[in-house]
């Protein structure tokens, strides 16, 4: 037997853990398989109304793995079910089924929880609905972190998802302009599916995998060379090591400031300055560092 949750759990937030917190303790009382059905990608990626995942699908499998045992959906070849056939299909062999308040399943997301329920009756199932996670009036969402990261509001972005948000890849060789103006970068590759932080200048953490903590600048070098793709670049602060091809974690604290085009290099270069200073005073008042 098993207790069945299903969702795009887009960045495995606090509102997220709530409902697999409910799964996990559930599957003890029944003495059952947690089973997690993740949805690859929302509606809303289909429609062209979307900003970008906030997490990749890999880190979102191993955190939900932590809950319980992990499928993945395609919306495509489930989207045109009835919402009594994919019942059908999440129930089971089925204990328990738990969802949030505002789950929605079957074509055209024509199933509500009020329906859930009396499905889950008929076969003697416990429905467990989680209420909604409100934090300062607001409920926890992907949509509203989507909204904050936007914003550049990345501290409560951080709080909401319960965890830094993260920014890693492979590093790889392109022109070496950071190096040129005295604060040498490490560029990092990143899929394209995943949501774009707001333009700007960010306080990190860097994993190579040794912590170390830096300066990233997200945005398209309109100063020393407007770029068309977004760029990933982050100056690790007291490090001269090689990371090209080395995989490395990049875990964004606080915005600093917006990207700005800058009059000269020379202004640019100033600014940079100001901006390791002010990194370093933070680190040593709130980081201990």
């Amino acid at each position: 037997m098993r207790v069945v949750t299903v969702g795009v759990f887009d960045g495995v937030h606090k509102g997220h853990q709530e409902i697999l917190n409910s799964l996990k303790n559930l599957s003890k009382e029944y003495n059952a398989s947690p089973e997690i059905y993740t949805i690859v990608f929302p509606m809303e990626y289909y429609t062209g109304n979307f900003d970008g995942l906030l997490i990749s699908l890999e880190d979102r499998i191993t955190l939900l793995e932590m809950y319980g045992n992990v499928y993945t959906l395609n919306l495509q070849e489930i989207k045109d079910l009835s919402p009594y056939d994919f019942f059908d299909f999440i129930s089971k062999d089925t204990k328990a089924i738990v969802v949030g308040q505002d789950f929605r399943f079957g074509k055209n997301a024509a199933g509500n929880v009020n329906l859930l329920e009396n499905l889950s009756k008929e076969k003697n199932i416990n429905l467990k609905v989680v209420a909604d996670l409100i934090i300062d009036g607001k409920r926890v969402s992907s949509t509203l972190i989507r909204k904050l990261l936007k914003e550049g509001n990345i501290q409560k972005a951080n709080y909401l998802l319960g965890r830094n948000y993260p920014i890693y890849g492979k590093v790889y060789k392109d022109k070496q302009l950071g190096r040129k103006l005295g604060f040498p970068t490490a560029n990092i590759r990143r899929s394209k599916e995943l949501i774009t932080p707001k333009f700007g200048v960010y306080l990190c953490k860097v994993y190579t995998p040794k912590l170390h903590f830096g300066l990233m600048n997200i945005g398209l070098r309109p100063t020393v060379e407007k770029t068309k793709s977004v760029k990933y670049e982050v100056y690790i602060l007291d490090f001269n090591e090689d990371l090209y091809g080395k995989e490395i974690r990049v875990e964004l604290l606080e915005f600093l400031r917006e990207e700005t085009t800058f009059e000269s290099i020379d202004a640019l270069i100033e600014q940079m300055k100001n901006d390791e200073k002010t990194a370093r005073k933070l680190l040593e008042e709130k980081y201990g560092n």
